[in-house]
């Protein structure tokens, strides 16, 4: 049985899985499509899980999938390694690379491994948007950068991905909101948000077509969603009248928020979306993930 299970199918497993495409990958690999799908039902065969949701819109990995993916390219990793090793290439040190970060996961998730990160200042990149992030990784500016995977779709240069952590979204609002004060549950759910008007950091704008698409299965009316300046968005949503306006950020900057003193009159409750905030590490390959994860835990 595990002869079937070899390089070759893990090459074109997270090929697949970085495309979202089977024709992509077809491409990529110089294999035919009905090569790919064989190979992939290879695996799916040998583990007995289904391992992508096929669609019109590509290939989309299940939970199976997302695990095994990670699993995969750890295994990739250290078999590239052995022809490093033989060619006396060692893998370089963080001091060596150009490093990226959204400034608040570097802030408030790993503080002290910033802190105490080996580079010079221009060497490492820290910014409240993602879109720099991926501009730089694009054109291999950064070999290694922190971020949420909201556009992770839009990364064109080769990569690997390792998913740190998980967290639910909460909705931030004013005390005074008292329709939301009122609900006795500590999570929200989209029909509690009926006449809210939302105010997005830009960075969590990517959120308002899911937010769209939960409010039409729920019959409701969409609701208003205005992006604001990252540098004022909180103190608008305090500040604006009538009292219906709310935000929504991760769990961390919304418990943040709420340690504030500045922030004392919000309050926040945990919204139910299927989609979590993901803060994954993607690399171009020159330092293993895996062993970059430990130095943060």
């Amino acid at each position: 049985m595990y002869s079937s299970l070899n390089i070759d199918l893990l090459y074109v497993f997270t090929t697949v899985a970085k495309t979202q495409s089977i024709s992509k990958s077809s491409t990529i690999l110089s294999l035919s499509q009905p090569a790919i799908s064989k190979k992939i039902q290879q695996l799916e065969e040998h583990f007995q899980a289904k391992l992508f949701i096929r669609s019109a819109h590509g290939m989309t990995l299940t939970m199976n999938g997302q695990n095994f993916y990670q699993q995969a390219l750890k295994v990739l990793h250290d078999f590239d390694a052995l022809y490093a090793t033989e060619s006396g290439q060692a893998e370089p040190q963080l001091e060596c690379l150009q490093i990226g970060a959204l400034d608040s996961i570097a802030a408030l998730l790993y503080p002290h491994f910033f802190s105490t990160l080996p580079l010079e200042k221009q060497q490492l990149l820290l910014t409240n948007q993602t879109s720099e992030l991926i501009e730089k990784f694009n054109y291999g500016l950064l070999d290694i950068i922190f971020m949420n995977d909201f556009l992770e779709n839009k990364l064109t240069h080769s990569y690997e991905k390792h998913l740190l952590r998980s967290e639910p979204y909460y909705v931030v609002y004013a005390k005074q909101n008292q329709a939301l004060q009122k609900v006795a549950t500590s999570t929200l759910q989209i029909t509690d948000l009926k006449d809210t008007r939302f105010i997005l950091h830009p960075e969590y704008s990517a959120l308002a077509p899911q937010l769209e698409h939960l409010f039409d299965r729920a019959l409701l009316s969409r609701p208003l969603i205005q992006t604001v300046n990252c540098f004022d968005f909180i103190s608008y949503l305090i500040s604006h009248k009538p009292f219906n306006s709310v935000t929504i950020l991760p769990e961390f900057l919304a418990k943040h928020q709420q340690k504030s003193a500045l922030y004392k009159e919000l309050a926040s409750k945990k919204l139910a979306l299927p989609k979590h905030y993901q803060v994954a590490l993607f690399s171009n390959g020159k330092l293993s993930l895996a062993s970059l994860a430990r130095k943060l835990h």
